[in-house]
Order: C-alpha cells, then structure tokens, then sequence
C-alpha cells in the first residue's frame, strides 16, 4: 500500500474516532485529554492543536456526508451546553485563518463573517488532501507564466460564484499568488498601480480571463456580482463605476465597448491592457472579429451575374468600380489624406423597387475581391428603451475592429435602409426620440467613417433625410430600365425564347430586373410541374401577373391600352 493510502486511512480513521466521540458529550478537560493520541494524525497533519483536531473532525465528517452545520446543531452536537461555544468559536477563527475550513455565504446575504448562525465548510482543497492524504494538494502551485496564472485565478473566482469563498478570500488567495510569482512582468505591471485595490485586480483579471475564454466585450456588472459576496459591497463598487470614480477606468485598465455607450455596462480590455496582460498570449484569444448583427457574405463565394444599366446609372457604376478595384483604391485613400479629408467611401444607392441595386453590391464586391457585411436594417430595432441604439453602434464598431485585421476593406452594406435614413420627426415620443438619436448615430459614423466602404441601398430616397445628402460621396440613382435595356436583360435570362416573343414582352410590359427574375422561377417551377406546357405562351401571362397588385381603373403603368 503507497504512503499517500496509509496517511489518508489514518486520517479518516480519526475524523471518525473523534467525531463519534464528541457527538452529544460534554466535552469537559477529561474527555479532551483521552482523545488526544486519536487527534495525533491530523495535528502532524495539518499543522493544528489538539483542539483544533477535535472541531474540524466534526465539521470533516459533516463535509462528508454533505451536511451544514449550524449554531443549533453545533449546540446539540457539543452537548447541549452553551458555555463550551467560546471555545469552539476561537478554534473555529483559528481554522479560518489558517484556510482549513470557509464560511458558506448565501446569494444576495447581507451578513457579515461574524454573525451569530454562521456556516463553515471544510474547504475542498483540505478535503481533498485529506482524502489522498498528500498536504501539498493545499499548497499553491508556482507556475511558469502568467496565463498559467489565470488560470489559478479563475479557479478562485469559480469557487467565490459557488459560495466557497468569500470575496475577502477571494482577493487575498490572489494577492498570495501575485506575491509568490511577482517576478512576472504582468505582475509587476499590475501592481505598479498603487491606487488599484485588490478587488480592482480581481475584476481586472476576471475580464482578462473572460477575453481568452473568447468574450470580445464583457457585462461590468456580472464581474462586481462575481467579485463581490455581499449585495452592499456591490452596489458601492457599481457605484464608483457610474460615478467615474473606478481606478480601473481612471488608469485606462478598462475601456467601455461603446464609447458613446457607456451606459450600457459593456467593456474590454484597453490596447495597453491586453499588449501587457494578454500579449504573450493572444493565439489564445478569438482572432477572428465578426461583425455584429451582420451577414458575412465572402467574395470568392459570390455568384458572378450579368447585370445592365441605363446609361446614366451604368456610368456611375462603372466610376464606383474602379474606385474599389484595390490599386485605386489605395491611391484614392492616399490623396484624401494629403488632403486632410476621411478616407471612409460611403455610397448610396436609391429608386426604383426591383432596380438591381443590392445585386450591383454583391458584383462590386465580386468583382473587385471584397467581403460583404449584409445588415438587415430590422434586425437593430427592439422594444427595449436604449438597446436599438447600442445595437446600431455596435454594427460600426464591430466593422471597425474587422477591418483592422483584412487585406481588404469589407463592404459594409445596409440593404432596404429606408426606416433609418429618413426625415427626423418631432422628438415629443420615445419612440421618435430613439428613431432621432439612431439617425444621429448614422450621421457621427459616416462623418467619421475612416478607411472601409459604406453602402445604403433604399427605394425611398424622397423620404430622404438632408442632413445625409452631403455624407454620400456617390448617390446613384435607379429608374425603370428603359426598352433597350430590358431586351438585354429579357434575352440575357430568356436565351431560349424567340426574338418575337422577347419584342413582345419588351413592348408590352415595362418590367424592372427584380420582375424579370420572378418571371424566370415561375417559368423553371412551371417545367417542372408540367414539362409539356407551351412555356413560350405562358410566359407573357406570367410578366402581366407582375402587376397584378398595382391595378387600377385605369391602364396599368407598363402596358399599352387595347
């Protein structure tokens, strides 16, 4: 049998002698004296008094069979008799400083240590010793480098959510690291700043372990109730936060996420935060950046397609472009900055319904090799007062922090934005007050959009408001196309039908490419359903239901009168 089984046997064998032999006793100076040989295992042990031995085997055995104990059971167990408590609390002291056993705190307790009724535990790790009878399981363990140090630390934050410590042991249980392993050039780092107290430093941590778990931005306020046991001490910490009173903000440790935000409780690391802290460690960190709320679509999986413009528009499209192609497009960042002006491309797209302008993103970005961050303008609306706004933002800055780390600048596109470019309303709602302060959002970030490609598609540009007009270096306007353009698009999509039936179309029905596409799947769904159907004939009833919906006494738009 190995030492470490002989040790441990010997250890459990006197948490049972003892325990059994106190339960309902008295416990009088004899008794303690005829139980002192059986208590020799776990002084040598543990490195306590015989008394001690006594106490903790009781509260070793509880731990075992995962029970609490309390003042009324400490009473029936110590025989019933009151007097003998002062001396079990001053063992019980002795064992807490020593860290042989804890006190259980409960969510949202505003007691303190001292209190009458309180819990202890035999702490995990002393059980564990104990149980493999090897002491050093209880020491900390000097580690080579500090992310092997978090890791240490989260293990302390871990057990201070599950109530195993309190935040006082949780911060001096870290200190006690930071001491053994101050040779650490983060270590030094971090406790150069003297106003920076050790509950600062826990949250701190906690943040820098929260990053290399693979969370961009952090909840402050999940951190205080991780730091904090007691509901007290986390109302007066969230307070100096709110106050701007938090020496981790003062000394740019932490940043919030959202600058014009900060209300929203998230953050992050600072750039020399994480250079310092996290530098030696940041293939450990999530390096892809994805943006927020958005669709990535990857250029080299865009579909190439055969698109045709009016003369006015396809000009424009063409400029748009070449400007993009990637030599250009360096050159023409170089010259804005001679020139002191934002690099940041933002363009516009507007008209007609149908006009093909989300297409013309998706072959730009095809054509010229860049990504697209598709965003649905509904999915930052909400219900929540603030959120809409937190949510827009984050779309910016999330674009931002992806272009750091691409060749090439994405193209962020804001399809069908119509519900956040129009004209400001009277600011006597919430609901208006959010929809102004959205647009003020847009307004700062396109002023301010440095170094990427911003596109808005809209059918509504007459709902347009003034204030965007200036921000949009290129507007490109979408009309109906006109007869030549259409028999393009027709016998580009239509390749099988005759030139007759092309011209008849074309003549008859003045349809956008958005149309033509819906003609051409009714006209596939169509073969497939019935593959001897004269499709040919079929298909100039199909264009005609294209305008079924805008109808009126009169002769509908597109057609010409019988």
């Amino acid at each position: 049998m190995s030492t470490n089984m002989t040790i441990s046997k010997d250890l459990l064998s006197a948490v049972q002698k003892l325990s059994a032999s106190i339960k309902g006793q008295e416990i009088t100076d004899e008794l303690i004296n005829e139980l002192e040989n059986d208590s020799v295992p776990l002084v040598d042990f543990f490195g306590i008094t015989h008394f001690q031995a006594l106490i903790f085997s009781v509260y070793m055995e509880a731990k075992l069979k995962d029970r609490d104990l309390d003042l009324e059971r400490m009473v029936e167990i110590f025989g019933k008799k009151l007097s003998v408590l002062a001396d079990v609390n001053v063992a019980l002291e002795e064992l807490l400083a020593k860290k042989i056993v804890f006190h259980k705190t409960h969510e949202f307790s505003v007691r303190r240590n001292n209190g009458a009724n309180k819990i202890l535990c035999v702490n995990d790790t002393v059980a564990s010793a104990l149980m493999k009878g090897d002491k050093t399981l209880m020491e900390a363990v000097k580690v080579d480098n500090f992310y092997a140090l978090l890791n240490q630390i989260r293990d302390l934050i871990v057990r201070r959510i599950e109530m195993m410590i309190s935040s006082e042991d949780l911060c001096d249980e870290m200190m006690g690291l930071f001491e053994m392993n101050k040779s650490f050039p983060e270590v030094q780092w971090l406790l150069s700043f003297k106003e920076v107290t050790k509950y600062d430093l826990a949250i701190l941590s906690n943040i820098a372990i929260e990053h290399i778990e693979g969370q961009e931005e952090v909840n402050i306020n999940k951190m205080i109730k991780e730091t904090f046991s007691e509901i007290q001490d986390r109302v007066r910490y969230t307070r100096k936060v709110k106050e701007n009173q938090c020496s981790l903000f003062t000394y740019d440790l932490i940043v919030n996420s959202d600058e014009d935000f900060s209300f929203m409780n998230y953050v992050k690391l600072s750039d020399t935060a994480m250079d310092v802290l996290l530098g030696g460690y940041k293939d450990l960190v999530t390096k892809e950046v994805k943006p927020k709320l958005c669709t990535v679509y990857k250029a080299e999986n865009i579909k190439r397609e055969s698109l045709f413009y009016n003369s006015e528009e396809g000009k424009q499209i063409e400029t748009i472009e070449r400007a993009l192609e990637e030599e250009n497009f360096v050159k023409l960042k170089s010259r804005l900055l001679d020139r002191g002006l934002k690099t940041g491309i933002n363009i516009l797209l507007y008209g007609v319904a149908g006009g093909g302008k989300t297409s013309t993103v998706m072959q730009l970005a095809a054509k010229t090799g860049r990504d697209v961050f598709f965003l649905d303008i509904s999915s930052v609306q909400s219900k929540w007062v603030g959120e809409a706004e937190k949510q827009l933002q984050s779309v910016w800055t999330s674009y931002k922090e992806c272009r750091k780390s691409m060749a090439k600048a994405p193209i962020l596109l804001f399809n069908e934005a119509d519900a956040i470019l129009g004209t400001r309303m009277n600011a006597d709602s919430s609901a208006s007050k959010s929809y102004n302060t959205l647009q003020n959002i847009m307004l700062q970030n396109m002023e301010d959009f440095e170094d990427g490609i911003f596109i808005a598609t809209t059918n509504l540009a007459s709902h347009l408001d003034p204030a965007f007009e200036r921000r949009f270096l290129f507007k490109v306007e979408y009309k109906k196309p006109n007869q030549e353009v259409r028999r393009k698009i027709l016998s580009n999509i239509f390749n099988d039908l005759s030139p007759e039936t092309i011209d008849e179309i074309n003549s008859t029905c003045e349809l956008t490419g958005g149309q033509i596409q819906n003609v051409h799947k009714k006209i596939l769904i169509n073969k497939v359903l019935d593959e001897t159907s004269n499709h040919e004939s079929l298909i100039v009833d199909l264009c005609k239901q294209e305008f079924v919906l805008s109808k009126t006494a009169r002769n509908p738009i597109g057609f010409r009168a019988a």
